[in-house]
């Protein structure tokens, strides 16, 4: 596999060519993004009534504290909380003996969510290493209905009956396997104080950041890896920087589904809100964020029933605009092949994914040939500070339209962990 990721890099030269850094935002010695899961919507999530759910989330940073952030952004009724912890994971839903410490907000251990309400937690003493597994436990006693998400964690939640926030052993939790509620509910955001000054780069895009069918997928699709085994780029990218003693903090702020101009729409809301619309909340706002991979635009194009290359174009400009005015240094990335994808069990699930409006075919021919005008344009007109060329990382050499067939998750249109692993080996580590 590293003979493979080698002669891909040497052969592409804007993706894996040695760039001098640019200046960016100042590097923060408080708090740093460590985890983010953007909130997508509250379609068919979980419901929780006397129960607790224990989650699992993966940093990118060490650090010697640790805060929590708490989302309702998308619930339509209040959240009260009784037992919020944290602590670290040992797998499944059991948790490292000792290391679980109870939450405050404000100094009190009951939180209440008002629809649309987000809230830190008060800093705890926990010491965490980068790549460190956490599990987050909400015990709600009353009835907190369908909760706010991110779609598609790549991760299994747990729940069990009564308050089980302050048992590490987790015999009594039941894993949630159903593939609509696989998602991180209420949690969106753990920060740290690193133990040294940190660079924070932001992933952003859509399924192909979130790292959809890497290890899980819907419906009649399966992953192709493990599941909580972290195969995102965003995961192998964070793995490389700690391999070479780079203080950065990966941070993954993918939705899977995920347009630049558009707002989901259909019967399926997870898609989420348009990209341009959440650049503040979900990469701006991240604390210590001084870098941002933007690869999004194979919806907006694959979604319509007339693919317009321009559109996109005239958002990317938009999106890099508004990065680099507040001091974020911005790569781009191409948008990688799909030919093949539209057909059989693909052509369906995209079809009632995008709830029936059009057939989702990403491998139409329309919507290859705007890519392509997508990619040139990423490429050539210098508007972004860096260009990583995933496109050419991931096609194959004998039909550069397609996913080279190792890096192909089945859909033709999502890699699989070895084509995630491949993307992250592509971005230019001399940049940091």
């Amino acid at each position: 596999m590293k003979r493979i990721l080698n002669r891909l890099c040497l052969g592409v030269a804007l993706a894996c060519s040695a760039l001098s850094a640019l200046p960016a935002r100042a590097q923060s010695s408080d708090w740093v993004g460590a985890w983010t899961a953007p909130q997508s919507d509250a379609f068919a999530s979980v419901a929780l009534r006397n129960q607790t759910i224990r989650q699992i989330v993966t940093v990118h940073q060490a650090g010697h504290a640790v805060r929590v952030r708490l989302s309702n952004r998308f619930g339509t009724g209040t959240v009260v909380l009784n037992d919020v912890r944290v602590g670290l994971s040992s797998g499944g839903a059991d948790v490292v003996a000792g290391s679980a410490h109870k939450l405050l907000f404000g100094g009190k251990p009951v939180v209440t969510l008002a629809p649309g309400a987000s809230i830190y937690s008060d800093p705890v003493a926990l010491t965490v290493q980068a790549m460190q597994r956490l599990a987050i436990s909400v015990y709600a006693r009353g009835d907190t209905k369908v909760m706010s998400r991110h779609f598609t964690a790549n991760e299994y939640p747990w729940r069990a009956m009564g308050n089980q926030s302050g048992i590490d052993l987790g015999w009594g939790f039941t894993r949630i396997s159903n593939p609509l509620q696989t998602s991180w509910m209420l949690v969106d955001a753990v920060d740290v104080q690193p133990t040294v000054p940190t660079r924070v780069l932001v992933a952003f895009g859509d399924s192909i950041t979130d790292g959809f069918m890497s290890s899980f997928g819907i419906g009649l699709l399966s992953g192709t890896a493990q599941i909580g085994q972290d195969h995102r780029y965003p995961d192998y990218l964070a793995r490389r920087l700690i391999a070479a003693h780079k203080p950065v903090s990966v941070v993954n702020a993918g939705i899977s589904g995920n347009r630049l101009l558009k707002d989901a729409e259909g019967p399926l809301p997870i898609y989420g809100r348009a990209g341009l619309s959440r650049l503040q909340r979900d990469v701006l706002d991240v604390p210590g964020v001084t870098d941002a991979v933007v690869m999004i635009g194979a919806n907006d194009l694959g979604h319509a029933l007339q693919p317009n290359a321009a559109d996109v174009i005239t958002g990317l400009k938009t999106a890099v605009a508004k990065l680099k005015q507040a001091g974020v240094r911005v790569t781009l990335g191409t948008i990688p092949p799909t030919k093949g994808n539209g057909s059989g069990v693909n052509y369906l699930i995209n079809a009632i994914m995008s709830g029936g409006t059009n057939a989702g075919m990403h491998g139409r021919a329309s919507v290859m040939a705007e890519r392509l005008k997508v990619n040139d344009w990423i490429r050539t007109s210098g508007v972004p500070d860096v260009v990583v060329d995933f496109d050419a990382c991931l096609r194959d050499p004998a039909d550069p339209a397609r996913l080279r067939p190792e890096f192909d998750s089945g859909d033709h249109l999502h890699p699989s962990a070895k084509g995630y692993e491949a993307m992250a080996a592509c971005v230019n580590l001399t940049l940091f």
